[in-house]
């Protein structure tokens, strides 16, 4: 049952007036927002924490009007912008299913007593961390201004009532492959380990100051667990992020390495919530007075958005951030990413591709230990043709961080270029466990890792996630390919709704006799999809046929 709407709701430090039909930043200003984007935001803060499908959305935005999945997804893509929401943690899409909006709510009451403690290990957790966050905070207005990596502080894990196997969860949690290993691999952030002044890569005695404040507790009660985390703004004392797991005590190791997994990737990466805080300060400061980590920051933003035009301005904020800064080594690694999308949607290839290397060697030769550095080096060597280097460069990227999202899925895209299909496909069911609603730009990964393996169904539902201002030369081919694959006439491929038959509908020409496309057009990027791929390609059977 639809729940009635507040005037005005809260979502992501963005007020929306309800009543007045329009939204407000943080200072005041307003947003501008479609009419119809407006009232898909509207029926989503009906329902909130439901997952909604698109047929009811396109029923209740467009009554009466026939429209393709196109204009949901524009509209999506509105709310998510407006909301500040790149990272969808907001307004999550559900595959196969919808779209549900999570906002901020109380908490119900717990349905059994025997949680008691985890509230109170909830209510010290905050205050522990509200304090350790007073102690450290910034000036509010220095908050608002990143020169680097945000530091974050951990505050001590907290064991309510002392029980001994909470207590060994909570020591499994602080070893090589528990949650202070995770983080520590991250190059988002750094990190304060107790609320002591010592962090990773400062020298010991150091005052460090900080911008955010995790906290863990973990209560036992028989054989269940609740795990607790918190994640603290210090200029405000605010809940930034709380998030609750309840598990059955059957494999501490298990459970401590899920959710340490959980809790990395939801604060790590470009689309992180510790990026994407920061990025919302960034976004509230003059154009002149950003600094080189916060042109980074925005840079990302419009890379994850994969259009051509975001493609290009996220290559110029980078390469001003390299500039001011050229030591910042993920400047260099989303510059390389960015070359090479804008390659893909077949701006100069040749110029970017060279542009894209180059800025993927810069990344590794300053920080020899940085993951993803070497997963665009990797890239920058494929289309080269250095198939060997290729796989050693994602091997270390892999080695380096096994848990983190962002070279899962990098990994999974590109694993069949040298030899690894299946791993691929493997690497990317974990990264969407970890990250069920991960971003739009993974799943032009997942689709390729996907398809390489003949699981042509989850590859074009992948692609069905993007829109079409989302499609590369790649994305198309794929698309085409997988089509090729499943659809045995015509008029089933004809009878696909959406972007999927626009892939044919634009070609012209005649293909020969045996081709499952209409087109010699269609049958060119099959042929140069075979040719990037090799004998691996799914459809090669195809290209024989004549």
């Amino acid at each position: 049952m639809n729940l009635p709407v507040p005037r005005t709701v809260a979502v992501n430090g963005v007020v929306v007036d309800v009543a007045g039909g329009f939204l407000r930043d943080r200072d005041g200003r307003e947003i501008p927002l479609r009419p119809q984007a407006f009232d898909l935001l509207k029926y989503f803060l009906n329902s909130p924490g439901r997952v909604v499908s698109k047929d009811e959305l396109m029923k209740a935005v467009w009554p009466d009007v026939f429209v393709t999945d196109d204009s949901l997804v524009q509209c999506v893509r509105d709310v998510r912008r407006a909301l500040n929401d790149e990272g969808q943690s907001v307004l999550k899409a559900v595959p196969k299913r919808g779209y549900r909006l999570t906002i901020p709510a109380a908490d119900p009451p717990p349905a059994r007593t025997r949680w008691t403690m985890a509230a109170v290990a909830a209510s010290m957790l905050v205050l522990i961390a509200i304090g350790l966050a007073q102690r450290f905070a910034r000036s509010p207005a220095e908050l608002r201004s990143f020169d680097g990596p945000p530091v974050v502080a951990v505050v001590p894990f907290i064991n309510v009532g002392g029980d001994e196997a909470a207590q060994k969860l909570a020591l499994e949690m602080k070893t090589d492959c528990g949650l202070l290993a995770k983080l520590g691999r991250l190059r988002e952030f750094q990190i304060v380990l107790r609320g002591s002044a010592y962090a990773y890569g400062l020298n010991p005695g150091e005052t460090v100051d900080v911008d955010f404040v995790l906290g863990v507790s973990i209560n036992r009660e028989g054989d269940n667990l609740r795990i607790t985390a918190h994640l603290i703004d210090p200029r405000t004392g605010g809940v930034l992020w709380s998030e609750q797991w309840d598990r059955r005590d059957d494999d501490l190791f298990a459970v401590q390495s899920e959710i340490s997994e959980r809790i990395s990737n939801r604060l790590g990466g470009s689309a992180g919530l510790i990026q994407e805080t920061a990025r919302a300060a960034a976004r509230l400061k003059a154009p002149g007075q950003l600094t080189a980590y916060e042109l980074y920051l925005l840079g990302t933003a419009k890379l994850a958005r994969i259009n051509r035009a975001d493609a290009e301005e996220a290559v110029d904020l980078l390469s001003r951030s390299a500039e001011r800064e050229p030591g910042l080594v993920r400047t260099w690694v989303e510059l390389s990413l960015a070359h090479d999308l804008v390659a893909d949607f077949g701006v100069e290839p040749e110029r970017n591709r060279m542009a894209a290397a180059d800025a993927a060697e810069r990344a590794v030769s300053l920080e020899p230990t940085d993951p993803k550095a070497h997963a665009v080096l990797g890239i920058s060597l494929r289309y080269r043709g250095e198939i060997a280097r290729t796989r050693s460069e994602f091997d270390t990227a892999l080695g380096i961080a096994p848990d983190a999202f962002e070279i899962l899925a990098l990994y999974a895209g590109w694993a069949s270029s040298f030899g690894e299909a299946q791993r691929g496909a493997e690497m990317a069911d974990r990264a969407v466990r970890l990250v069920p609603d991960f971003p739009d730009w993974s799943a032009k990964q997942f689709s390729n890792a996907y398809f390489m393996v003949g699981r042509y169904e989850d590859a074009l539902g992948m692609l069905d996630r993007l829109s079409p201002d989302n499609d590369t030369i790649s994305t198309r081919t794929t698309r085409a390919a997988a089509l090729a694959v499943v659809s045995q006439n015509k008029e089933a491929r004809v009878g696909r709704e959406g972007h999927r038959s626009a892939s044919f509908a634009s070609l012209e020409g005649s293909a020969p006799a045996g081709m499952p496309v209409e087109t010699a057009a269609g049958r060119t990027s099959l042929v140069n999809f075979h040719r990037s791929f090799g004998e691996r390609s799914a459809i090669a059977r195809y290209l024989r046929k004549d």
